[in-house]
This record gives C-alpha cells, structure tokens and sequence, in this order.
C-alpha cells in the first residue's frame, strides 16, 4: 500500500532538504505555451522544492492528459502535486471532483472547511482510499482574507471553528497565511501548516517558518523570477539557515 500522502510530502521535504511548495500558476510569456512553460519551470527548481501546487491558471486552461504529464513530470524528481481548487461543495461533487484530480496525477486537492464537519471528513475518507490528501483552508494569505476567515461567531473566529474541523476530519494538513503571525503560532504543531503568501503578499519565509510553518508555498517570487532556480535556492538556504 502506498504511504498517505503527508508522510510522500515530509520525506520529499527530507530528501530535497526543502520545505518549499512551488505554487505553478505561471502567465504565458511570449509564444510560450503553459505546458512548455511548467515543464520549464519544474525543470528548473526540482532541486528546490518538494512539491508543486496548481490552481486554476493551469488547471482551466489545459486538457486532463496535459496536466497528467506535468504531474508525471513532477513525480519523475520525486516531487508531490497539490491541487488547489478550494473545494467547497456537496458530498457527491466533491467526490467527483476528487475521482478526476486523482486521474489527472494529483496527490492531494485543497478543501474549504465551509463545507460542514462531516462533508469534509467523508472527503477526506474518499480520498485516503485512493492514497490522495487533503489540505483545508484554516485562514488565507490575501488582504480581504479577515472579512471571511477573521469573522466571528457568537465570539469565536470562525477560523478556529474550521480548524476543528479540519483536525476532527483528519484532513493531511491545512492552510494558514505565511503573513498571519498569531494564527501561524496559535495552530502550530497540531496538524502540517501550507503556508501561502511568501514574498507577493508580504509574508516572510523565516519568519513564517519560526511561527510554525511545515511548508511555505511560494509562487510570483519564482515562476516570475529571471532565474527561478537562483530564487529558490536563495530561499532554501535561508531556510535551512534557521533551522526548525
């Protein structure tokens, strides 16, 4: 049987000595196409990084069978792949989104925990029986991220409600903004944090990484970089510099 997908992710993170999810949502540049463009960019840092994560700039505009070789591609440099379409629907979608992600090559899909307790925890149980994962959304990384995740309900963030959740489901991780401090140090330790938001929206690799970030999920900063691989790098050794 294969190993549950947060134990493939730590030991890629172990074997390419890096926390770095590279979130894979580049623009097209020139007459470049998307596939040649990710395969390029993959190309370029598998050294850095232990896994990639897609969002809808590839997974819209491309064919299941074209996002199946990137992710082939992926798992050749022993990389993991994260599908991040946010899933937030009923039991039944959710499972048929799920069946055509796995299709495609992924490892693990996001989730949001809006869903309900036990929507999400039959998501994650369909998941685990294919070997996939799933990460839920605790609390994102962009600006209006508090007029939703920062609500509160009769005097409870409603974050701390959708971790309950996503640790009562037995969800392989969660999300929580690499630019969030106190939320990062107030869920530490009890489940892998994703942290987004490194570099583009302020948040700071290190820094996040003292406050309790398992995985830093890092985009614009590389894919746009004139040399992504030196960027990666540069945020690996600084990094592995603080140790953990």
């Amino acid at each position: 049987m294969t190993r549950p997908f947060f134990q493939r992710i730590a030991a890629a993170a172990i074997e390419k000595k890096s926390p770095i999810v590279l979130a894979l949502d580049p623009r097209p540049r020139g007459n470049q196409r998307l596939p040649e463009l990710a395969a390029k960019t993959i190309c370029a840092v598998e050294h850095h990084v232990c896994a990639v994560k897609m969002n809808f700039h590839i997974i819209l505009p491309l064919s299941a069978s074209e996002i199946l070789r990137i992710n082939k591609l992926a798992h050749s440099f022993g990389l993991q792949s994260i599908a991040d379409i946010k899933l937030n629907d009923i039991e039944t979608t959710n499972a048929v989104a799920v069946d055509h992600l796995i299709k495609m090559g992924f490892d693990a899909a996001i989730a949001n925990p809006f869903i309900g307790r036990d929507t999400l925890a039959s998501l994650v149980q369909k998941a685990h029986k294919a070997d996939a994962g799933i990460i839920a959304l605790v609390y994102m990384s962009h600006p209006e991220a508090k007029e939703g995740f920062g609500l509160k309900i009769q005097g409870r963030g409603l974050y701390k409600m959708f971790f309950e959740r996503a640790e009562t489901a037995g969800v392989d991780g969660i999300v929580v903004g690499a630019n969030q401090d106190e939320i990062l140090k107030e869920v530490a330790g009890r489940l892998p944090v994703y942290s987004p938001g490194v570099g583009a929206q302020g948040g700071n690799s290190e820094q996040a990484i003292r406050n309790g970030a398992d995985y830093l999920i890092i985009g614009r900063s590389i894919v746009e970089a004139k040399q992504p691989a030196k960027v990666a790098g540069e945020i690996q050794n600084r990094i592995l510099s603080i140790g953990k």
